[in-house]
């Protein structure tokens, strides 16, 4: 974990970076890489990509963005790599891939980017793997955890601990002191009000207001949020 990190700062030994996995936060990543002069040498896929009707998939995504990365299966990868990675997308699916490349390739290690025009407190601690969006802001003595994923505009308040793999989606805002327990889907634009617990693996929907704990593995929705459902 570090403390006392400048909106500049990332955690690397070198320029080059290799990206594992393939998901919906490739152009943020994409965008925070150049915005800090990291090229992305390689894409490792570890799974067959899924094609929806209302998406491109990787190779038309790279074409727009005008990148043209090397692409490799896992079982390609070779185990002799050194070098500094990220893990996309940051979910707790991806917790055995990661439990796997510590045995298969143990020369591995996980970049924590911030992007420059977001601001990460002196007083705050930020764990390995971790990203900052444009225009976030962590406040003092909040704690992100290995592999959180802070998307654009989305503020932290004071003293909020965000464990493991959680996402905070664009434009949400987290009060002080408040638990987000590993595996949280904070989505868009939704609001928790401070000193609240939100339980392991729950999803906060999209616009919702949070004023009361959240329960382990259930979905709350709409303004108070309430019990939606349980997630699988």
């Amino acid at each position: 974990m570090h403390r006392g990190i400048p909106a500049t700062w990332f955690s690397m030994s070198s320029r080059q970076l290799i990206l594992l996995g393939v998901g919906n936060m490739l152009g943020d990543v994409y965008d925070c890489a150049s915005a800090l002069g990291i090229t992305i040498s390689t894409i490792v896929t570890n799974t067959p990509e899924a094609i929806r009707s209302r998406t491109k998939g990787l190779v038309a995504r790279l074409a727009d963005l005008g990148e043209r990365p090397a692409i490799v299966p896992l079982e390609a990868f070779p185990a002799e790599t050194e070098s500094d990675c990220f893990v996309v997308p940051t979910t707790p699916r991806k917790a055995a891939l990661i439990s796997q490349l510590a045995v298969s390739h143990p020369r591995l290690c996980y970049a924590t980017l911030v992007h420059p025009r977001a601001y990460v407190s002196p007083y705050a601690t930020v764990g390995p793997g971790v990203f900052v969006g444009a225009g976030s802001v962590i406040a003092a003595g909040a704690v992100l955890g290995p592999h959180v994923f802070v998307n654009r505009c989305v503020n932290v308040g004071h003293d909020t601990v965000v464990h493991e793999y959680g996402r905070l989606q664009p434009g949400s805002s987290i009060g002080g002191h408040v638990t987000i327990h590993a595996g949280v889907t904070i989505g868009i634009g939704a609001n928790i009000i401070e000193e609240l617990v939100i339980g392991t693996g729950a999803v906060v929907a999209a616009g919702a207001t949070v004023i009361t704990d959240v329960a382990p593995l259930t979905m709350v929705a709409g303004v108070p949020a309430r019990w939606k459902k349980q997630v699988d």
